[in-house]
């Protein structure tokens, strides 16, 4: 990494929920390698114009970029060509400019280059199928605003749709078979399985929140959920994904059933996925 520029590099980060960008300018290359690019491909958790960024889940955008000047440079430009103008701007972020103006190297800094380890492993699928999980929503966002002329917009609105949004999604990113209801009969009892991917030992519910009172259903469903799928001899891993979490009382309430479950002699992990 030594042949890139001294100066001046800039990074911007947009945490999920968060409106604005937390923003450095002016790094040299030594610094920003050490800050941000070193740790992100490392996955260690790192620290940006005071946010803490412990994990690439966090995130909802990262930006990298060069500049052959300061960040004060092009905040001078612009705040000239307002005066010009005989506009005062008080909405732009000056420290946004140079990631607007410089060259974009995250593509090439954070995804392409590899951390000065050895014997690095690629992400399991397991891992993958949580993070498709976790990150539906933004699927279903852009599905959802569709700007074609004449194309119609993909609308969740029930746990079929985000069913049939998340298998779709996943045979995209994974080799096994994964499957729709595969479960005629458990425990002496109908039921199904939302999806299931036998071959990982993985198990996926979805719940859809209509609105705050659902918070005591879905605990509910979620036990009686336990002892149903774990009659499911291939399970390890059930993964409990509550769409629409925010409309809960307290959504995050749901996270303290997440980790290691032994029911009837079966140990599984749970994982409470809100989203």
């Amino acid at each position: 990494m030594s042949d890139y520029p001294e100066k001046y590099w800039h990074c911007a980060v947009k945490l999920i929920n968060q409106k604005r960008h937390a923003v450095v300018n002016d790094l040299s290359f030594e610094e920003i390698n050490e800050k941000i690019i070193q740790p992100w491909l490392n996955s260690k958790t790192f620290t940006i114009d005071g946010k803490i960024v412990s994990s690439r889940d966090q995130l909802e955008e990262i930006k990298i970029t060069r500049t052959p000047e300061p960040q004060d440079h092009y905040a001078r430009i612009h705040n000239e060509k307002m005066k010009r103008s005989g506009i005062w701007d008080a909405a732009t972020n000056r420290e946004m400019l140079p990631l607007d103006e410089g060259e974009d190297y995250t593509d090439k800094l954070l995804f392409q280059s590899k951390p000065q380890k050895e014997n690095i492993s690629i992400e399991p699928s397991a891992a993958i199928v949580e993070r498709v999980c976790k990150r539906i929503c933004y699927v279903a966002n852009i599905l959802g605003k569709r700007q074609r002329k004449g194309k119609k917009p993909f609308l969740v609105e029930d746990e079929y749709d985000v069913q049939d949004l998340l298998h779709a999604t996943l045979r995209a990113f994974i080799k096994y078979s994964v499957q729709e209801d595969p479960l005629s009969k458990i425990a002496g009892r109908s039921s199904r399985a939302d999806i299931t991917i036998e071959d990982l030992g993985i198990l996926i519910e979805v719940k859809y929140v209509r609105g705050p009172n659902d918070q005591r259903t879905i605990i509910e469903e979620l036990s009686q959920d336990l002892l149903l799928y774990t009659k499911w001899e291939p399970l390890e891993t059930l993964l409990f994904v509550v769409y629409n979490s925010n409309d809960l009382r307290d959504p995050e309430s749901l996270e303290k059933f997440s980790g290691e479950q032994e029911i009837n002699g079966k140990k599984f992990k749970l994982k409470v996925i809100l989203v």
